[in-house]
């Protein structure tokens, strides 16, 4: 059986980095946003992310939810949002109503065009020949843009890593799986039939517990001298004293009394 790869995921700095690229005075820019929240924090497939629509936004209780239908393996689940995510979601809507598009795919074409795009072969993608297609303000958006879009937002970051979409998936299940600690939960979340197929993040706890293992004191190590930072520290404590305790520690360190 061949060995799973260990998925690529961002680092908080990353994703801050990734996610600041996108302006949001924009409708396009707010549209994108919203798009790349739900894949990195509800970690939404691509092909989920572009299929999504109007209604499968809803509201249980106080916590905003996506109705994920039909995805991979045919499985429906539902996808709860955090708060950061629901209000650019939110924010999203708003200005789509005011745009005039109607209910529909979510995540839509926001003005009239024509889509040009490569022929697939079974070679690949043929460059000398190619496809249009006529666009409309509320149009399904195509996967491809999405795929081209993650990318280019990661190089303009300063990402080194290769960064798709699949890898802002790998993010929030990353993510996720360090805050619950429970990788059931986590499988619940991602909509993967077989927990074998989650179990793969469980190398992030593994990494926290080495990284938790070289925090936990020596017993039998004597303390290290202060510095620098540290070093400031204790003057400013032994300067705030009182007088006469600053006086006493001097005796008691000097060995009299």
């Amino acid at each position: 059986m061949a060995k799973r790869r260990l998925p690529v995921v961002l680092t908080d700095d990353e994703l801050e980095a990734l996610l600041t690229q996108v302006r949001t005075t924009s409708p396009t820019g707010l549209r994108n946003k919203a798009m790349l929240k739900v894949m990195a924090y509800g970690g939404l497939r691509v092909s989920e992310v572009v299929t999504l629509t109007t209604k499968d936004v809803r509201r249980d209780g106080r916590r905003t939810v996506l109705e994920v239908r039909d995805g991979k393996g045919g499985v429906d689940r539902t996808v709860p949002v955090a708060d950061q995510v629901a209000e650019t979601l939110s924010a999203w809507m708003a200005l789509r109503h005011e745009l005039g598009i109607g209910n529909g795919h979510l995540f839509c074409t926001l003005r009239e065009g024509r889509s040009i795009h490569p022929v697939a072969t079974s070679e690949g993608l043929a460059d000398d020949e190619v496809t249009e297609s006529a666009l409309t303000p509320g149009d399904a958006l195509a996967a491809r843009y999405l795929q081209a879009l993650v990318p280019r937002l990661a190089e303009h970051a300063g990402i080194e890593k290769r960064v798709t979409c699949h890898v802002l998936r790998h993010t929030a299940a990353t993510r996720m799986l360090r805050a619950v600690g429970d990788v059931r939960r986590v499988q619940d979340f991602l909509g993967h039939a077989n927990l074998a197929t989650t179990q793969v993040y469980t190398h992030v706890l593994a990494e926290d517990v080495a990284e938790a293992v070289d925090l936990v004191p020596d017993v039998e190590a004597k303390p290290a001298a202060p510095t620098g930072e540290a070093e400031t520290l204790a003057a400013q404590v032994l300067a705030a004293l009182p007088p006469e305790v600053r006086e006493a520690m001097a005796k008691q360190l000097g060995g009299e009394g």
